[in-house]
């Protein structure tokens, strides 16, 4: 009993394992406030101002990607491997990176023109908004990642929580009571995102962490970040094109019905994240442990696999009819997307699955291999949603589940080829 004690206070004394438990916290907590905001707007906009909004997350979800060309990421590298004195050029060589991508994409909304307003069905003075919501979004996360390594836990709940938070109550304020419909959350996002993010740039010169002196820094940052455009994309290759598939295909009030149902069963999704976040520490202790024993290890990480497959299946039921029974009675409008729902939350399940089986190759770095295959699930989704969405979207909500299922039969191959090669597995 006393050893069991000790090594209670022993975890609870631990800082890394202690901030680590609160960044989860912080991360789950932001992630719920985006997901719950959807489900309430659709109460206060139809169906196809719910597919209106769903383009536009689908042009922002494309432009943060590319915004910073994926180097927000470096400031981690930067301040592990090469030094705190280096952080300055590393941030201030993003922020180059992030103005110089924002004129570019400033400069293509205004040469498109109509041309452009016409293809994403999106009015012009969004998609100039849409473009300063990446810059921002990007500063901000990049303030976020700064908190965190300098492991300050509170303001970085603060900030990201508050956040979440404050995007809440300005879209509800917005969308519901100025009735500016999906745009009021548009205009709620551009505020709060320049909010945080204009606070980013402030708090690094306050700091003397802004220099002009980037020449050398810029190569090896773009050698870094630019490979991890493609694999960053593979997301926008599913739940982006496939919005504008739809309505292209469909109506725009089926992109709405379709996102919702989506959005729903993201919901699953965030809560297997959730459970990673704590499952993934255990298993990189079990198989970090250079005296445990391979048969032990063994044990443990089916023990490990099972419990978290069991969860998932349990947390998927528990999402899924209440859901099913409750949308329909509160908002009547999205009763229609209910019958995607059933098929996509199987798919929450699958990408819950995918979190477990990654933990494995993230562990033996083969992170080359994930990108391989995120990329090919991603184009196979792709094809089967040009083939079938036209037909009919119950066929589309099945792609998703076809195309992450061969994602987690080759994730599993491979983590399970990964195992026996280390542990015997």
């Amino acid at each position: 009993m006393i050893a069991i004690q000790k090594k209670i206070m022993s975890l609870v004394g631990n800082k890394s394992l202690r901030n680590g438990v609160f960044f989860s916290l912080f991360s789950f907590i932001n992630r719920g406030f985006s997901f719950l905001l959807l489900i309430i707007l659709a109460k206060y906009i139809a169906p196809a101002e719910y597919g209106y909004l769903s383009l536009f997350a689908t042009v922002v979800m494309l432009e943060c990607y590319i915004i910073c060309l994926s180097s927000e990421g470096y400031m981690s590298v930067s301040y592990f491997h090469e030094g705190k004195d280096q952080l300055k050029y590393a941030f201030s060589t993003i922020f180059f990176i992030g103005l110089s991508v924002t004129a570019i994409l400033l400069a293509i909304v205004t040469i498109g023109g109509n041309w452009l307003v016409d293809l994403l069905e999106l009015p012009q003075h969004v998609l100039y908004i849409a473009v300063f919501i990446s810059l921002f979004t990007a500063l901000a996360h990049v303030n976020l990642d700064y908190f965190r390594l300098k492991e300050k836990v509170r303001i970085y709940g603060i900030f990201s929580c508050g956040n979440a938070l404050l995007n809440f109550i300005v879209s509800i304020i917005l969308v519901k009571y100025c009735l500016l419909s999906w745009q009021g959350r548009v205009y709620a996002q551009v505020g709060c995102y320049a909010l945080f993010g204009f606070y980013a740039i402030w708090l690094f010169y306050s700091r003397n962490l802004i220099t002009l002196d980037i020449k050398h820094k810029i190569k090896p940052i773009l050698k870094w970040s630019l490979p991890l455009i493609p694999h960053h994309a593979t997301a926008f290759i599913r739940q982006g094109l496939d919005r504008y598939i739809i309505n292209y295909s469909h109506t725009i009030a089926d992109v709405g019905l379709f996102s919702f149902g989506l959005n729903l069963a993201n919901v699953i999704t965030m809560i297997g994240f959730g459970f990673n976040q704590s499952n993934c520490v255990e298993i990189y202790r079990i198989l970090g442990d250079k005296e445990m024993p391979n048969a032990e290890k063994r044990r443990l990480i089916r023990r490990q696999k099972r419990t978290m497959v069991l969860a998932l299946i349990a947390c998927t039921i528990l999402v899924a009819l209440p859901f099913y029974f409750l949308v329909p009675f509160f908002l009547p409008r999205y009763a229609p997307s209910m019958n995607y729902f059933l098929i996509l939350a199987v798919y929450g399940f699958l990408v819950g699955v995918y979190y477990l089986y990654a933990n494995f190759l993230f562990f033996y770095k083969k992170t080359k291999m994930m990108m391989y295959i995120t990329f090919a699930s991603s184009l196979i989704h792709l094809v089967l949603s040009l083939l079938l969405t036209p037909i009919s979207l119950y066929l589309t909500a099945l792609v998703y589940c076809i195309s992450q299922s061969c994602f987690v039969f080759a994730m599993m191959h491979f983590s399970n080829k990964t195992l026996r090669q280390t542990i015997g597995a």
